[in-house]
């Protein structure tokens, strides 16, 4: 290990406690000014000190976690952080599931992961297509209802004020996770389309 360690320890509420996971951090021989740590829902991607880890982490860095649902509540996102590691040449060490992802084993399972995940997206996208053909075979033009734009407009917002999680979002308006994320792929390729008016 070359460069410099660092831990993260996470709780999804105020009145949680971080002190179980600082002392196994410690116990790792990690700094206690080198602990970045939030009180913030797992299944939100940006979080203040995790983004902050993310500006100072440099190759031969190591992240070291408690466990991996303290990294992420969500698969998608923990394989994201995990692959940007990788690229990055940032080790990454779970204690609880006694995983390092600069090893061999780690890098198996790290590829494992990434298999899941696009099984399940081939999955879904299978789904939905054959959902659709059902619809248009009985009539329908479409598998669902338009979408209130306002409710769209009104979910979007909430989500880029990353105070509430996707959950409560629906909840409150009505609007799935799924259209959600379809609204902002279409939104960053409308900005990158923007930024880049000569591309295609």
């Amino acid at each position: 290990m070359t460069g410099k360690l660092f831990g993260y320890a996470r709780v999804s509420t105020d009145a949680q406690s971080l002190e179980r996971q600082l002392d196994i951090l410690k116990e790792f021989g990690v700094l206690e000014a080198d602990v970045f740590t939030d009180k913030i829902s797992g299944t939100k991607l940006h979080r203040p000190q995790l983004d902050q880890l993310q500006r100072i982490l440099r190759a031969g860095d190591t992240v070291i976690v408690e466990s991996l649902s303290r990294l992420s509540r969500s698969t998608k996102d923990l394989l994201a952080i995990l692959e940007d590691w990788q690229v990055r040449n940032i080790a990454f060490i779970s204690i609880k599931e006694r995983l390092d992802f600069s090893t061999a084993t780690g890098k198996l399972i790290l590829t494992v992961l990434a298999a899941i995940a696009a099984f399940e997206r081939d999955i879904t996208y299978t789904r939905v297509r054959e959902g659709l053909a059902s619809a248009r075979a009985r009539g329908r033009v479409g598998g669902r209802k338009p979408m209130d734009k306002k409710k769209l407009e009104q979910a979007l917002k909430l989500y880029d004020a990353k105070s509430l999680t996707l959950s409560e979002i629906r909840e409150a308006t009505g609007v799935s996770a799924s259209v959600i994320y379809r609204a902002l792929w279409k939104r960053r390729d409308r900005d990158a389309s923007k930024e880049n008016p000569h591309n295609g």
